[in-house]
């Protein structure tokens, strides 16, 4: 910046100190509010950006006089400036105006529709600037805000309608296209609509109340939502009548709408009390979620509607049941004699009750505590699971929960076990009598036992070997579950990998299966599982072949010595096998002399799954994949394929193609497919100077019918014979 631009800077703050100042009592102030506008005015006009800004930050804190007396240069900023440091605190200033800033309508407009500065979120703020700068000015925005509605940017139109809502009853004359904007398929215009409606009152009830029986559900929940936000709501019967009807509507949107709209009404409680009822029942989660908003703010409500929830409890819709037993735990502990008596009830939802104790939180944990020994089972189970989600957990919570475990109801005991499991580590010292359970007599315990003792010690140095002595459970679901959660031990659960190899001989399928898922999350370093995988490419069943395929390729290398027997299988009739031999062989780093072949058997496989395989075979072999560049540029005349070769080629184009590949290359310049000799082409030049027996075969393509193919010809040239 030059001295004089700093002087000039420093003359415009040091006016707006001066200007923004508060005189002491009697004082004279040293400029008038002409002065300091003019002032201001032209330092808005400055060429130094800088002066631009100060200007306007000083008029953002003048007074109201000295900013309706630079009205017009702020105008002049709104329609040229670019800078949003400018332009925004205009935006302020003019906003502060309110009314008096009627002239800058035109203006604000302007910058409403007009999209300055190149940064999406500054763009958006200014939009949002503008229309609050329109909507302070009232009554004169209200035409240009309604021409303004057809605009192509969402934001701005969704800033209009937004305008409108904040200028009220004065935006009555855009009642009818705020109406038409309720079918808008933006749910954002829709919502900004609803809201502007709303706000305009009385005279929006009418088209409203069509609105709210129009045929598509979309609009009649938009216009029930503007009812809802009437300031009519409370003066107008015929709103509350409507909202009331609409409670029976076919359409769940448009009921949640009206629960919504109903509970900002006056509406008294035996009214509410019968339609929140109703709704807590209704089968779709939306409109009970509204209904549960509602008695969530309104206690005294919900407290008259205990035996009604009491009696949802037992609704065999979970998700009833549920938005009830929450319900009730808001009402705090005097909600526990309530939600513990009905697990007593046959039918009632245990597991939704058992949690909504849990969330009333440690002030009932002697009830709970007296609940765990109650003679009826369904009472024991609930009050377990409670216990054991409890947070933090009551003292004594272990103990109490393992003495359970001793229960004669399996159902009981299993419900203890999983108690003890939402403790996690605070449970561990259950850990012992947990591992006696993996004998136990019931499957569903020994299932829950494996799960459980992951919960307790994910780290314990015996939970591997536990879980090795379930894998000979004669239950396939508990075997499956140890073999699961081994795996998700990771690296740590390398010792039992000889055990799970052995499943793979003659357990159930969905054992083998989950044994080979893993194997392959060991990679290499399950390398002694190879034979026993591989003797699995010939199971009669295609899922297993295809399995034990992907085993092999995620165990590398190591599963080299499967590779003649992967090989028949590219042939084989389930092409999703032929895709997973394919890549198998890709990732065994075989010499790629010996698998071309058979890769380029598969890149011309019917099937586009296995010809997609073979490219990503061909990527897996790295630089010395460069000695398919002939294969890979062939399918290119493919036109389904054409895509994906050029992908799988620019892996090869910064090593270029393997020297052995060039009398391919030289020989596909004769292709009819332009495509083809195109990447031919490119190709040689890449090879640069070991592609010079290319070059006699290159300066014919002087006369090639595709100015592409011609000028990549020379490009050739140049690279294989560049100039000394």
């Amino acid at each position: 910046m030059q001295a004089r631009d700093v002087l000039r800077l420093l003359a415009v703050v040091l006016s707006c100190l001066i200007g923004s100042a508060t005189p002491a009592a009697g004082a004279v102030q040293d400029r008038p509010g002409a002065d300091r506008a003019d002032s201001w005015s032209t330092a808005l006009k400055d060429p130094d950006v800088e002066v631009r800004r100060a200007a306007a930050i000083a008029l953002r804190e003048a007074d109201a006089e000295t900013r309706l007396l630079a009205l017009p240069a702020m105008i002049g900023v709104l329609m040229d400036e670019k800078d949003g440091q400018v332009r925004l605190p205009v935006l302020d200033a003019v906003t502060d105006l309110g009314p008096d800033a009627a002239p800058a309508v035109p203006a604000l407009l302007h910058a409403l529709r007009t999209p300055f500065g190149d940064r999406r979120m500054e763009q958006t703020h200014q939009d949002f600037r503008a229309a609050l700068a329109l909507s302070s000015v009232g009554s004169p925005a209200v035409g240009g805000l309604r021409e303004t509605l057809g605009d192509r940017r969402e934001n701005v139109r969704a800033e209009a309608v937004m305008a409108l809502g904040r200028i009220g009853p004065d935006a009555s004359p855009a009642i009818s296209d705020l109406i038409e904007l309720l079918r808008d398929p933006s749910d954002r215009i829709g919502r900004e609509a609803s809201v502007a409606l709303g706000a305009i009152g009385p005279e929006a009830v009418g088209p409203l109340s069509s609105a709210a029986e129009h045929s598509d559900a979309v609009v009649r929940a938009r216009a029930v939502q503007a009812l809802g936000l009437s300031t009519t709501i409370g003066s107008d019967h015929r709103v509350l009548e409507l909202l009331l009807h609409r409670i029976g509507d076919s359409a769940p949107e448009v009921r949640a709408a009206a629960v919504e709209a109903i509970g900002r009404s006056p509406a008294d409680d035996a009214t509410l009390i019968s339609l929140l009822e109703r709704s807590l029942r209704d089968e779709v989660e939306g409109v009970r979620a509204s209904a549960v908003q509602l008695l969530s703010e309104r206690l005294d409500l919900l407290k008259q509607l205990v035996p009604q929830l009491d009696d949802l409890l037992s609704d065999s819709d979970e998700g009833i049941a549920w938005h009830a037993a929450f319900l009730l735990h808001l009402l705090g502990p005097d909600a526990a004699p309530t939600l513990i008596n009905a697990l007593g009830r046959e039918g009632s939802q245990v597991d939704q009750i058992a949690e909504a104790l849990a969330l009333i939180g440690r002030s009932i944990a002697g009830p709970l505590a007296e609940a765990v020994e109650h003679p009826d089972p369904r009472i024991r189970r609930g009050a377990a699971l409670a216990m054991g989600r409890l947070r933090p957990p009551a003292p004594g919570s272990v103990p109490r929960l393992m003495r359970g475990l001793d229960d004669p109801d399996p159902d009981v005991r299993r419900s203890f076990l999983g108690a003890i499991g939402e403790l996690g580590p605070r449970g561990r010292d259950a850990l012992p009598v947990v591992r006696d359970l993996l004998r136990d007599e019931s499957a569903a315990i020994r299932l829950e036992a494996i799960t459980v003792l992951h919960r307790l010690g994910p780290r314990d140095d015996r939970l591997p070997g536990d879980l090795v002595l379930a894998l000979e459970d004669d239950d396939e679901q508990v075997q499956r579950r140890a073999i699961e959660t081994l795996r998700s031990l990771g690296p740590s659960s390398r010792p039992a990998l000889p055990a799970v190899i052995g499943t793979l001989q003659d357990a159930p399928p969905g054992v083998r299966i989950a044994a080979m898922e893993l194997i392959a999350a060991h990679g290499p370093a399950a390398s002694e599982a190879v034979p026993a995988v591989g003797a699995m490419l010939d199971d009669p069943d295609p899922a297993f072949r295809v399995i034990a395929a992907e085993t092999l390729s995620a165990l590398g290398s190591a599963a080299r010595p499967m590779a003649d027997r992967l090989i028949p299988l590219l042939d084989d009739d389930d092409p999703r096998t032929r895709e997973a031999a394919t890549l198998a062989l890709g990732s065994m780093k075989l010499d790629p002399e010996m698998l071309r072949p058979h890769l380029v058997r598969s890149l011309q496989d019917d099937a586009a799954g296995v010809r997609d395989a073979a490219r990503r075979a061909i990527q897996r072999l790295g630089p010395e994949g460069g000695l398919f560049v002939p294969d890979l540029i062939a399918m290119a005349a493919l036109e389904s394929d054409s895509r994906s070769v050029e992908r799988s080629l620019r892996r090869f184009e910064r090593t270029g193609p393997h020297e052995r590949s060039i009398p391919e290359l030289i020989e596909l310049l004769k292709h009819d497919h332009e495509s083809v000799r195109g990447l031919a082409v490119k190709f040689l030049g890449l090879a640069g100077p070991a592609a010079r027996d290319a070059i006699p075969a290159l300066e014919e393509f002087q006369d090639d019918p595709s100015p592409g193919v011609r000028e990549a010809a020379a490009a050739a040239l140049a690279q294989i014979q560049p100039e000394s």
